[in-house]
C-alpha cells in the first residue's frame, strides 16, 4: 500500500464582536486554491495552520501540521 492523501485543511482563527477567538476549517484541493484562500482569508482572518491528513505506507492515520509566520513585503 502507498501513502494516501485524504485532506488538506487551511484553519483561520478570527476574534469575534464578543472578543472570543475562533477558529474556522477551510478545506482546499490544490496548491492553487491554497495560495488564493489564503490571499483572500487573511484580509480579515489571522492564517493559523495548514494541516494535511492522510494514511501512511501501513494504513495508519497520519497529519502534518504547517504553522504560518506572518510575512509582508514592502514597497
Amino acid at each position: 500500500m502507498k501513502p494516501t492523501l485524504q485532506k488538506c485543511t487551511l484553519v483561520v482563527r478570527q476574534l469575534g464582536r464578543d472578543s472570543a477567538i475562533r477558529e474556522s476549517d477551510v478545506e482546499v484541493a490544490s496548491l492553487e486554491q491554497l495560495f488564493e484562500e489564503c490571499l483572500t482569508l487573511a484580509e480579515q482572518h489571522l492564517l493559523e495552520r495548514l494541516v494535511v491528513a492522510g494514511r501512511d505506507a501501513r494504513g495508519r492515520r497520519r497529519s502534518l501540521a504547517f504553522t504560518f509566520q506572518s510575512a509582508s513585503e514592502r514597497d
